[in-house]
């Protein structure tokens, strides 16, 4: 990236969002040729096939949608226009970053010039960059001017826009989403990955899963005046991913009636969850699955497939399917309530960090290590309990990433096991 060497502190410039995908919740061409007609907007799916597998390049498919659009009068586009909802959130992220000092800028290689000014107005943004459509009288000819609607042509533009107002690479910020926007990423000093398809997760300075657009600004220094800070984001995903660990309680209840049908649940879960991940890679968001993993990942996780909820997974089906009752329950509630209870009682009260692992809590232990205590004993003499919770801590403990997910409750059940074996 260009200027990578700037800092984040008291930096000004331009903020450039896509239009599509970011700014809009929905993508305009395919709200446009719905609105046209049932065909065209199987002609459209089509185009957005083969745009994903690279078989037509981004100005290919435009052009070809624009094509379908040929007889139709300028009005039906800015009708299309009012049908897509804005980003939850947009109006209030851009008037923060021009309050804290930013110009800002929509861009995009599908959406006309007529729409993005339409929204840079709604938006109050500085200034607009769409496509350009040929009409006669007010009629679409089904061709496009310019070289707007390719990826490169986005490029030009947004370095177009930027000697204007005296501006470099190195002052620009992009928020985007799909590919089409891999020249400006490269160009741009700071890029901003929003939801992204997997080209864009690959080389975006950072990354965010959400739906609330205002959540952009925790990337920028003047994020907190606005009451968006990298902290308060983290613990409200924190306590998301929390509440979901916590829902494991109600696995041995169902295992208490019928061990089959929990382990057809979890595995079911699970393996919709692998595949929701595997969709989520390619920008494409299943319903439920992707949200969920949107609100609740971290900043810090890795930028390929969330490993965390997918561990957790397969460590309680491993452990339904092979212990006990008494000791399966032990161990899945462990992890469920106990897990939960070290992460949250360490980032509220910890300041005292493990020397073999940084990022964990003697505090955050301590609570994993009573917590696995107080279950056990319900199943075990307290010296065993004692070795159960002792367990528990010491795998938490350790650096082994969402890996504790699928050892502790495997280890805590084995233990259990062991216990009511020898009586």
């Amino acid at each position: 990236m260009s200027g990578g060497g700037r800092s984040l502190a008291g930096s000004r410039g331009l903020v450039a969002f896509d239009v599509d995908g970011v700014l809009l919740r929905g993508l305009f061409l395919s709200r446009l040729a719905w609105l046209t007609s049932p065909w065209v907007w199987v002609r459209h799916l089509w185009l957005g096939f083969l745009l994903k597998i690279g078989f037509i390049t981004v100005r290919e498919a435009v052009e070809r949608a624009y094509y379908y659009q040929r007889g139709a009068g300028i009005d039906h586009v800015l009708h299309a226009a009012e049908s897509v909802r804005l980003a939850r959130g947009a109006g209030e992220v851009c008037a923060s970053l021009k309050q804290a000092g930013y110009s800002v800028v929509l861009v995009s290689a599908g959406v006309p010039q007529q729409v993005v000014e339409k929204i840079a107005r709604q938006v109050g943004a500085d200034g607009a960059y769409g496509v350009l459509l040929e009409e006669n009288d007010g009629v679409l000819t089904g061709r496009m001017l310019g070289e707007r609607h390719s990826a490169h042509g986005k490029r030009l533009g947004l370095e177009g826009i930027l000697r204007e107002k005296g501006l470099s690479w190195s002052d620009a910020t992009v928020i985007v989403d799909d590919g089409s926007n891999l020249e400006i990423v490269e160009a741009a000093w700071r890029s901003i990955g929003l939801n992204p398809e997997w080209s864009i997760l690959r080389r975006a300075s950072f990354v965010l899963h959400t739906r609330n657009l205002r959540e952009i600004l925790e990337f920028f220094p003047e994020g907190v005046r606005f009451g968006v800070t990298l902290q308060g984001i983290a613990v409200r995903h924190e306590m998301l991913r929390k509440a979901i660990h916590t829902c494991a309680i109600f696995v041995p209840l169902i295992a208490a009636w019928s061990k089959t049908f929990a382990l057809w649940l979890i595995g079911g879960i699970t393996l919709i969850y692998m595949m929701s991940e595997a969709l989520r890679l390619q920008g494409v968001a299943l319903p439920g699955f992707a949200a969920l993993t949107w609100r609740s990942m971290r900043v810090s996780e890795p930028r390929g497939l969330v490993w965390g909820p997918l561990l957790f997974g397969i460590g309680i089906w491993f452990t339904v399917a092979f212990f006990g009752h008494p000791a399966a329950t032990a161990g899945v509630l462990i992890l469920a309530i106990g897990d939960s209870a070290a992460s949250l009682v360490g980032r509220a009260f910890g300041s005292t960090a493990l020397p073999h692992n940084p990022g964990k809590t003697l505090v955050g232990s301590m609570a994993l290590f009573g917590v696995g205590v107080i279950i056990a004993m319900f199943y075990v003499s307290l010296p065993w309990a004692l070795a159960v919770g002792a367990v528990a801590s010491v795998l938490e403990s350790l650096p082994l990433g969402p890996a504790d997910n699928l050892l502790l409750p495997i280890a805590t059940a084995g233990m259990v096991s062991l216990a009511l074996s020898m009586g």
